[in-house]
């Protein structure tokens, strides 16, 4: 005969039913007492189920307030008329989870800025059970954020500003230098001037009254017209040589350093390379540098209190070098620094802006003994 009695029913064993309640409870405990996040549940129209203690915390209601609510209650009216919490959840029960940020609204009416996110529940059945819904308050970190931009907005307005200054003082700059430029043409223009008329005008009246006088003049009034001849035309000279028109500036340098060398008793030596083969230069270069010879040749025979100086003119591939130096009493470093990079002095200030022009530039140093003027000019800027 078969055997007809039943096979027992499977249970589940006391230790695994209490295992998987303690957990249950456990999990239930953690989420209760989480106060960074307010974590809740909502049924399938949007009402409040649960409410945990950081719901409170960041929402202001207490439990027994806000159960069975519509989770509306949390948002703008602005948001609230276009129907906003409606939409949150649908777009979470088509997607399975909806994520945001914005602006919600605390028990006491006060807004914070909230990241959001809507996860859509369901059973094993797939059929929609409610939504949980976890919720942070962002409120410092957006106004963090927000600084963050304001100081942004600021540093990008004022690096406008100073560029829009500094375009300003280029522009400034610029229309300096081509003053500077123009008075440099002015002031060169009008010394050719100046030794035209002393050498055309005042000079040849010289002559003819010396003319005029003849025999009749005495040897001392003869000598003094002789004198005064003579000195009108090294004034006129001295003011623009015509040989630095005529012949260049190696006859033009020559013939000043050896006059120079004569009427102050300076052992001036004059050295030019290359030699043989120095070309002519523009001549914008050519005056520049017989200018700067010459104010640092007064310079030094004013100042220096020197029997020795040398001046030296050296053409490189690139650049003409010039250097005068001399053997006098010199000048300490700081105001060798302070000559070269600043206006002190007419004639230093005259010599940086003639070589600022050409795009040269100037050093001043001492020399042990004496002082050491060094000037270098392109010759392809």
């Amino acid at each position: 005969m078969a055997d007809t009695r039943k096979a027992p029913t499977p249970i589940s064993s006391p230790r695994q039913d209490g295992a998987e309640g303690a957990s249950a409870e456990l999990f239930k405990l953690l989420i209760d007492s989480v106060q960074d996040y307010a974590i809740f549940a909502l049924d399938p129209e949007g009402h409040v189920l649960t409410w945990n203690a950081g719901a409170e915390k960041i929402k202001g209601y207490a439990k027994h307030e806000i159960l069975g609510k519509h989770f509306s209650i949390f948002y703008l009216p602005e948001a609230l008329q276009s129907s906003w919490p409606q939409r949150e959840l649908a777009l979470a029960e088509k997607e399975g989870r909806f994520a945001d940020e914005g602006w919600r609204l605390r028990k006491d009416g006060s807004s914070f800025w909230a990241s959001v996110i809507i996860t859509a529940l369901r059973g094993p059945d797939g059929r929609l059970t409610g939504f949980a819904k976890v919720t942070q308050d962002m409120t410092e970190r957006r106004r963090t954020e927000e600084r963050v931009q304001e100081l942004n907005r600021e540093l990008r307005s004022r690096v406008a500003e100073l560029d829009e200054s500094r375009r300003i003082v280029e522009l400034r700059t610029l229309e300096l230098q081509k003053l500077s430029a123009q008075l440099i043409r002015v002031q060169d223009e009008e010394r050719r001037r100046v030794a035209r008329e002393l050498h055309d005008d005042l000079g040849q009246q010289i002559a003819g009254l010396k003319m005029l006088l003849g025999a009749s003049a005495s040897k001392e009034v003869s000598a003094a017209l002789d004198a005064a001849g003579g000195s009108v035309r090294s004034m006129s000279y001295l003011l623009h040589p015509p040989l630095l028109d005529e012949a260049g500036l190696k006859s033009a340098l020559h013939w000043y350093v050896e006059g120079l060398a004569k009427r102050s008793q300076i052992d001036i030596s004059l050295k030019i390379r290359p030699l043989e083969l120095f070309p002519r230069l523009s001549k914008d270069i050519e005056t520049t540098i017989f200018r700067i010879v010459q104010e640092a040749l007064t310079n030094v025979y004013r100042h220096a209190q020197t029997k020795r100086a040398q001046v030296e003119i050296d053409k490189q591939t690139d650049w003409i070098v010039v250097r005068v130096r001399d053997y006098g009493k010199g000048i300490p470093k700081n105001v060798a620094e302070k000559m070269s990079q600043s206006t002190i002095g007419i004639g230093i200030s005259g010599m940086r802006e003639r070589l600022r022009q050409l795009g040269g530039e100037l050093t001043l140093s001492p020399a042990e003994p004496g002082t050491l003027l060094e000037a270098k000019i392109p010759l392809y800027a």
